[in-house]
């Protein structure tokens, strides 16, 4: 089998993180059996890896923490030097071998499998195991000695402690071992002194049958750590004792002294005060006991499942509220169709937005990152792109203007025919999209699949578009007469400008961004400098390089502003970035900072911001003036100081294409609920608390390739999985699943719901701290 090696150390011969090498060993394992780790202090090497038939894993360097955390059945790792705390942490069945010490907690709260020290280890090993009648006990191996407060509270582990080389001979288990211990048995060669803990363990000679138990195991154990020459010296019986676990039994007979509470309470208590100390204060009242574990009323708090009453953080930071989480649970359900048509009816641009030019806020705050990585809400985007419009409603009669054809005029106009009013676009440029199709670039917006969806927006029934039609203050009144309502969504296409000698010569990055994309694009020449370092500049400088530029400089007065894949991608070319850096004038050298430096340049390209142009607009409707610019103040709900007038995206604020298109559907909901007389309500739902959901039943998994592999790795937060795990663990039974009558639904579409049973329920809390999705929630009562 061919060995894979991982490093833990990047290109520049730096350490990597911890999460970083962990996802590189996952990598690995998902592609061979056989794994040679270069560590570097890295700390959960093995972390829960498992492989249908086996995994070998060789460590050598530093090891950090959690060595072989998490340990599964079938895997080996063997670490060639010592290690860091905590080596075999919850270990469920790994064999892990450690040619060297290790330090505090080895074995800690270990299940199964088996843990081989050649050295010694620290405080508190061996302290809270566990053991399922069903599996063989876990076993720990030590060489030397343990530290102190070994086995505390052991439930069920075997230890060997063989006293070779030991660090402290005289007391090689240490200060105070078995403190709490109910299970297992120690087996040490070797001198302890008196602190162990008596009613906890008993101190004894191994029987036969426990003697036939180590010297069966013993040359296994040798081998493992390559001392086979210690066989003969390990295996004289008369040098080895067993600390045994004291049986509850033995253990009540210790405290066996004093006179229980129940018998004292009958022959005194109650003799003293005739069976009843309050009889003349409160004669009537009940004096029947009341159980220690109540249901009903006497409880403090009820669980109550809130199924879709917060949002997931997917829904809740995206600005259009896109409700991932039900999309994902659609295609789990093999309803691709309804979950296309579902997300088509938040925005026309899922594909081009969402799949391509969106920072994905939904992805940066996925709750999914607590296990591994976020949902790849790109993948999600994209597999949209050839889906069909959804069928819209019924004429409701009216008819809306849009000044605009972005992304906020589209989703504005999008929503409105799907409901039934009709949409009418007038756009000053020859071609819908706005920004998004004047001036990113094709890398990173794909051309066909920006047609695809521009295709599936225009053959949408409601829906007219009149390009090359630019706005005035008579266009707009003659609007106002025709239309029920007018959506000022023109965005910002007015560059800011700097006054320097020789601003002239600076063309706006808006200007340059549209050449570029056009079938005659200009002239950059060999050096370029962008002044305004921001994700603009980042795409200036992108397609200053594609257009033949061979050095790009990004200068600005501040920290660059610039994040993501904008900043990535000009890096990548080369692209170099200077601050502070403040213009005194631009010349035929080039740009000449206040310093009297000269950067050398050909083209000198400006991107610090572009504003509205607004001279259109009429006094009804009220301006705000910010930083030298006019923007069109509105409410909530986007509607201006003229009642029939509203405005969204880049005119109320600046912002990214997925809050224009967050904006166009609010506005288009509001215009909506008074057509139809009902109250209009914009999303309030809290976001779901990420502490509230119990990521740990979720295995990490590798990043997949198509959706059902992403929706299957969906966390679900805030809406119910339906996977019985509440049902199963209520200790009372008092939780059961009910199917609703055919064609009613709950919450977001939802065929049934859980209850609890007042008369069963013990308010234990288990339900709502087993909940994957964060559902059951104990209020009080």
């Amino acid at each position: 089998m061919t060995t894979t090696v991982v490093k833990g150390l990047n290109e520049q011969g730096q350490r990597i993180s911890s999460m970083d090498f962990e996802k590189l060993v996952r990598k690995a394992a998902s592609e061979s059996g056989s794994l040679f780790l270069e560590t570097y202090g890295q700390h959960n090497i093995g972390i829960r890896l498992q492989r249908e038939g086996g995994l070998d894993i060789r460590v050598k360097g530093p090891s950090g923490q959690r060595l072989g955390c998490m340990g599964m059945p079938g895997t080996t790792i063997c670490c060639e030097g010592a290690t860091s705390d905590d080596v075999g942490y919850l270990n469920i069945g790994a064999e892990i071998t450690v040619l060297g010490d290790a330090t505090n907690g080895a074995c800690n709260a270990m299940a199964a499998g088996k843990v081989y020290i050649a050295g010694s280890i620290g405080a508190r090993g061996l302290t809270m195991t566990k053991w399922n009648p069903d599996y063989q006990k876990p076993e720990l191996w030590v060489l030397g000695s343990t530290g102190d407060s070994f086995a505390e509270f052991n439930c069920g582990g075997i230890a060997v402690v063989c006293g070779i080389e030991a660090k402290n001979p005289e007391n090689i288990l240490g200060y105070r071992p078995c403190v709490g211990m109910v299970g297992g048995t120690i087996y040490f060669r070797g001198k302890i002194d008196d602190s162990f803990h008596k009613t906890s363990a008993r101190l004894t000679e191994p029987n036969d049958e426990q003697w036939q138990w180590l010297v069966e195991r013993m040359p296994a154990y040798l081998q493992k750590i390559h001392r086979e020459d210690l066989q003969e010296t390990l295996t004289k019986r008369e040098e080895w004792h067993i600390l045994i676990a004291v049986t509850p039994q033995e253990r009540a007979l210790m405290f066996s002294g004093p006179m229980p509470m129940a018998e004292f309470r009958n022959q005194h208590w109650n003799k003293a005060f005739g069976g009843d100390p309050l009889r003349d204060l409160a004669p009537g009242l009940d004096r029947s006991p009341i159980p220690a574990i109540v249901t009903g009323d006497l409880r403090r708090k009820k669980p109550w499942w809130a199924n879709s009453e917060s949002a997931a953080p997917c829904t809740y930071y995206c600005p259009v509220h896109i409700p991932t989480v039900d999309r994902l649970r659609l295609i789990r359900e093999g309803k691709a169709d309804e979950a296309y048509d579902m997300l088509l009816r938040y925005t026309p641009l899922p594909a081009s937005v969402c799949g391509a030019v969106c920072p994905n806020l939904c992805m940066e705050n996925c709750s999914r990152t607590g296990v591994d990585a976020s949902i790849d809400m790109q993948i999600l985007g994209r597999a949209v792109s050839h889906f069909p419009a959804p069928k819209p409603a019924v004429s409701l009669g009216k008819k809306v203007a849009v000044i605009g054809g972005g992304p906020a005029g589209m989703n504005v106009a999008w929503q409105l025919a799907l409901a039934g009013v009709e949409a009418h676009i007038f756009e000053a440029d020859n071609k819908l999209g706005g920004k998004l199709a004047q001036v990113i670039p094709w890398e990173r917006l794909p051309q066909a699949i920006w047609d695809m969806e521009i295709a599936r927006f225009t053959a949408m029934d409601k829906i007219t578009v009149s390009l090359n039609t630019p706005m005035t203050k008579s266009k707009f009144a003659e609007l106002q007469n025709d239309f029920d309502y007018v959506v000022i969504a023109i965005g910002t296409h007015e560059p800011r400008r700097l006054q320097f000698p020789g601003n002239e010569r600076v063309t706006p990055a808006l200007d340059f961004l549209k050449s570029a994309k056009s079938d005659s694009p200009m002239k950059v020449g060999r050096e370029v400098v962008v002044i305004g370092a921001g994700n603009v500049g980042c795409d200036v400088a992108c397609e200053a390089y594609r257009l033949g530029a061979e050095k790009v400089t990004l200068v600005d007065i501040q920290k660059p502003l610039a994040f993501g894949k904008e900043k990535e991608a000009a890096e990548a070319l080369g692209a170099q970035f200077q601050w502070p850096v403040f213009t005194k004038e631009v010349n035929e050298q080039g740009l000449v900072t206040t310093e009297g430096e000269v950067i050398p340049a050909q083209s000198v390209f400006i991107s610090i911001g572009d504003v509205p142009a607004l001279s259109f607009l009429p006094e009804s409707v009220e301006t705000i003036t910010v930083g030298g610019a006019s923007w069109i103040t509105t409410s909530k709900a986007h509607v201006t100081s003229n009642g029939k007038v509203l405005a969204i995206g880049d005119v109320e604020r600046p912002g990214l294409a997925t809050n224009a298109l967050g904006a166009g559907k609010e506005a288009a909901e509001f215009i909506i609920a008074e057509v139809q007389g009902v109250e209009w309500k914009p999303f309030a739902k809290p976001v779901v608390l990420q502490k509230a959901l119990t990521i740990t039943h979720y295995m990490p998994d590798m990043v997949g390739t198509t959706e059902t592999e992403q929706a299957d790795r969906c966390l679900s937060c805030a809406s119910c999985r339906d996977c019985h795990l509440c049902e199963t663990i209520c200790p009372t039974g008092a939780i059961s699943r009910v199917e609703f009558a055919p064609g009613v639904t709950g919450e977001n579409g939802a065929t049934f719901e859980y209850v609890s049973d007042d008369k069963k329920c013990i308010a234990c809390g288990f339900c709502a701290d087993t909940c994957p999705c964060a559902i059951w929630t104990m209020n009080p009562y």
